[in-house]
């Protein structure tokens, strides 16, 4: 009996881990090459829908837009190979931001497709790429109230099956990126991109009603 507990705890200490796990030997670390802020009329078909649709309010005739280009590190920290499936040219689809006003810039695909990258003990691998801040900071629809932001960004890694190859893959790729619940999630350092304001809106201030007042 106790040769058969031993056992149970021996497999389930090596399976690996999936969807409920956050050890894996695998680090995303990301920093900031470049902040630069764009304009553009807001009169283009683009922004004029995007204001329209999100009743956001843009006083002037321009739009003014913060990028990030920033370098992204996926690390094997671990002694052994690992393997991760990742797309041929839009990369970035493995990545989620944790916050709804940063966003990453994506990218013009002729062939895409899904491959596995493999990395050797210690290696990192660097990838370079553009993070959007959405102008709903900057331009608010007019007199709604200001929410309580995310203060930090983080990039999020999704991994859909055993880097460590000692399970067969069980998750088609493009099958899996729409299946939340089989993703194991690696999460990257955080950045601070928002302005104090941006991080710390002000409530908003509503006068006070006085008798006699229309």
């Amino acid at each position: 009996m106790k040769l058969l507990i031993l056992t149970v705890i021996l497999f389930i200490e090596l399976s690996p881990c999936f969807a409920q796990c956050d050890s894996l030997p695998i680090s995303v670390s990301i920093k900031v090459d470049s902040a630069y802020v764009l304009t553009s009329s807001k009169k283009t078909r683009g922004n004029k829908e995007l204001i329209k649709r999100n009743d956001y309010y843009v006083k002037g005739d321009s739009i003014k837009q913060t990028f990030f280009d920033i370098s992204l590190t996926i690390k094997n920290t671990s002694d052994t190979i690992v393997s991760i499936t990742l797309v041929t040219c839009s990369w970035q689809d493995n990545f989620i931001v944790n916050n709804s006003y940063i966003y990453i810039d994506g990218e013009d695909c002729d062939s895409n497709f899904p491959t596995d990258v493999e990395f050797k003990p210690g290696e990192g691998k660097v990838y370079k790429t553009t993070l959007i801040k959405s102008i709903k900071l900057d331009y608010p629809c007019k007199g709604c109230a200001p929410f309580p932001p995310v203060e930090t960004t983080r990039l999020g890694l999704i991994i859909l099956n055993d880097p460590f190859g000692r399970k067969a893959k069980t998750v088609n790729y493009f099958l899996g990126m729409e299946d939340k619940s089989t993703w194991t999630m690696v999460w990257s350092n955080p950045l601070f991109l928002l302005t104090e304001s941006q991080a710390h809106p002000k409530p908003l201030e509503f006068g006070v009603y006085q008798k006699g007042e229309k």
